[in-house]
């Protein structure tokens, strides 16, 4: 793939049944959450998925403000694939980690984002990836909501973009520049990932390659 073509994850999967549908239809990354709400998922819960997982389909944990402990053991037991930290993790917690992880284990940096300062201080921490979600006062992700895309700075680090992204806009997304578009409530009906909405947006976005 190259730079240019838009990477798609599919976060907060709970089911077997998700599962299955990403297996055939092969998002780029999903997601299993680790953090307090609906979507959270048990270490045991999460293995069990991972298991039914298609293994060239990167699984990416969410945190916020877990105990470096937490993450290091779902890493280690090859539960997930990539780190996303969705709190107010640090500089040193991120190194705290880069130093325990197995060398090259990538880390995504949630940030949400009310300015372009925001942003652009961001790009200076040691993750691997940048996620730019919209801020919601006392929520840590998942608003469903957008923010105005246009603040966005040029970055050198690949970036995720999140908040509020659905069959409506999703055009609009892929010319953001984002390296990959993230992905989860819009997906869903009655609070359940629905097959027909991840096929449509993945249909979508692969259409444009």
């Amino acid at each position: 793939m190259s730079m240019k073509e838009n990477r798609i994850k599919i976060c907060g999967l709970t089911r077997k049944e998700d599962i299955l549908t990403v297996n055939t239809w092969k998002p780029d990354y999903i997601g299993f959450v680790f953090a307090p709400g609906k979507r959270r998922l048990t270490a045991l819960k999460a293995k069990e998925l991972k298991e039914l997982l298609l293994p060239e389909i990167p699984a990416v944990g969410v945190f916020v403000n877990s105990p470096m402990e937490e993450v290091l053991a779902l890493a280690e037991q090859k539960t997930i694939d990539c780190i996303q930290l969705h709190g107010d993790e640090d500089c040193d917690y991120i190194l705290g980690l880069k130093k325990r992880l197995t060398p090259g284990f990538p880390i995504i940096k949630a940030v949400r984002v009310r300015t372009e300062a925001d942003i652009s201080q961001a790009e200076e921490l040691p993750a691997d990836f940048l996620l730019f979600d919209t801020y919601t006062k006392g929520v840590y992700g998942g608003s469903g909501k957008t923010f105005d895309w246009s603040m966005i700075p040029p970055i050198k680090k690949p970036w995720f973009l999140a908040g509020g992204i659905d069959a409506a806009n999703i055009r609009l997304a892929m010319e953001t520049g984002a390296f990959c578009l993230d992905l989860s409530s819009s997906l869903e009906t009655e609070g359940k990932k629905d097959s027909e909405k991840i096929k449509e947006i993945i249909q979508i976005i692969r259409s444009k390659e």
